[in-house]
């Protein structure tokens, strides 16, 4: 009985050796699943952080991700009422000083009932501002010309209103111009526009040529501007990729307090910069961490907002870790800056004042912090640029961010997502001679469209001369 319930020792081990192995399979299956899942994880981590990160302009976060950690400053949806808030005075304009035509809004019999004894009662007054049709002017110039019976060449008769080359007036180069700029349009578009408009049409080409005549014209000017802010104090600075035929280029910006200079360039080297400037500038560049910004200034002001959202994102990621204390410790610091840089204060008590808060971020800046991420920030942005975060204490002028110079970029963005960039060398060094004046007028509160026609205008009137 005993023996024929014994257990095959041979088989036993055949069934074992199979299940081993049986499961040696399920394992090496289940370590390539897990392996190809970090692999995919790692790349999707990879391409989230390519368009989520601190750096990640607002134009690209999705809309779920608006009010979150790329966005500390931004209210939620829904909070800040449109509008003036209640109690405020109107918003109706003011009575304007001119009237150009008046008409009298009458009427001959009651709506409701019909009837046509209707009695005068009162008048109300309603401004209504509009456009007259708009159609072009088309003007012919019989030009004479002249043989000199002194040196016996040929000149050609001059007018103010006769433009030098092509066929399109002072007016309408300008409007051309300033459409062109103001909503990032095509040629194409541009035609169209002006045939819907006026009834007119005008090629592509004769748009372009016109255009870059337009830059040609201001040119001077462009250089009078480059001139004029290798002078100022203060300098925002900042650039961004700007495609020419699909090749990656840069448009760089530089803002001061009377100029805004716009150059497209292939390099993003430091050398692009100094070209403008010169070797050696003598005042504040206000920046971000790129490490083109360095040595080549009397003082350097780095941007607290970028400073601010990294630690903001990693205290988002990481919201038991030491970074959130370092995040408020910073942003307490930034308040305290910008309050004490816009107060009116002696020169003693500004010096006094920057001290202060110089202490108080170098013991933020040596303080024993212990997660990765908190240390990183300390060691590649604190540390890495210690004494070019409370310049602006010192020099009021100075902001803490390079903000200002960001909404100039904005204004620019349109014509990248839109159109592309630039197909030519030749169109984009056009485009950034022509945005340099536009912003350079706004900057000054001036209308670009009636300052460019105005100086277009006045070379017209020098030629004549």
């Amino acid at each position: 009985m005993i023996f024929n319930n014994r257990v095959d020792v041979f088989e036993e081990n055949r069934r074992l050796r199979e299940e081993l192995e049986q499961e040696k399979r399920f394992r090496k299956e289940w370590q390539e699943r897990c392996l190809k899942l970090e692999k995919e994880l790692h790349e999707v981590k990879t391409i989230l952080n390519r368009i989520l990160n601190p750096n990640t302009p607002s134009s690209q976060i999705p809309d779920t991700e608006k009010n979150t950690a790329l966005s500390p400053n931004r209210n939620p949806s829904g909070t800040k009422p449109r509008g003036k808030p209640l109690g405020a005075n109107g918003g109706a304009r003011k009575r304007p000083k001119k009237i150009d035509k008046k008409e009298y809004a009458i009427c001959k019999k009651c709506p409701n009932c019909g009837s046509n004894d209707l009695k005068h009662i009162e008048t109300e007054e309603a401004y209504v501002w509009d456009l007259p049709v708009i159609k072009l002017i088309i003007t012919l110039f019989y030009i004479f010309i002249y043989r000199c019976n002194k040196c016996r060449k040929i000149v050609r008769g001059t007018h103010p209103d006769l433009p030098k080359n092509g066929m399109i007036g002072s007016h309408l180069a300008a409007f051309l111009t300033e459409v062109r700029h103001n909503f990032a349009a095509s040629y194409e578009k541009l035609s169209d526009f002006l045939k819907n408009l006026t009834g007119e049409t005008f090629t592509q080409q004769a748009i372009k040529d016109c255009i870059a005549r337009t830059a040609s014209q201001l040119t001077p000017k462009y250089k009078e501007i480059q001139d004029g802010i290798i002078q100022e104090l203060v300098i925002n600075s900042d650039e961004t990729r700007w495609p020419i035929n699909g090749k990656r280029h840069y448009l760089w910006l530089l803002h001061s307090m009377k100029y805004v200079f716009i150059s497209i360039n292939k390099s993003r080297g430091r050398k692009v910069i100094t070209d403008i400037l010169g070797d050696f500038y003598k005042g504040v560049i206000i920046s971000d961490c790129l490490a083109v910004y360095r040595s080549f200034a009397a003082a350097f002001q780095k941007c607290w907002a970028h400073l601010l959202r990294k630690t903001f994102y990693l205290k988002i990621k990481n919201p038991h870790a030491d970074i959130c204390k370092l995040h408020q410790q910073l942003s307490k610091l930034y308040d305290d800056a910008e309050k004490y840089r816009k107060m009116e204060l002696t020169e003693s008590e500004r010096i006094w004042t920057g001290i202060r808060l110089i202490q108080t971020l170098q013991r933020i800046t040596y303080h024993k912090w212990k997660s990765k991420e908190a240390k990183g920030i300390v060691d590649n942005w604190l540390k890495e640029y210690e004494g070019q975060w409370l310049v602006g204490v010192f020099i009021p002028e100075a902001e803490l961010t390079n903000n200002k110079d960001e909404r100039g970029i904005r204004k620019v963005i349109p014509t990248r997502k839109m159109l592309g960039g630039h197909r030519t060398k030749e169109g984009a060094d056009d485009f950034a001679i022509i945005e340099s004046n536009r912003q350079t007028w706004r900057l000054e509160e001036k209308s670009p469209y009636a300052e460019l026609l105005y100086y277009l205008q006045e070379e017209n009137e020098k030629a004549v001369a």
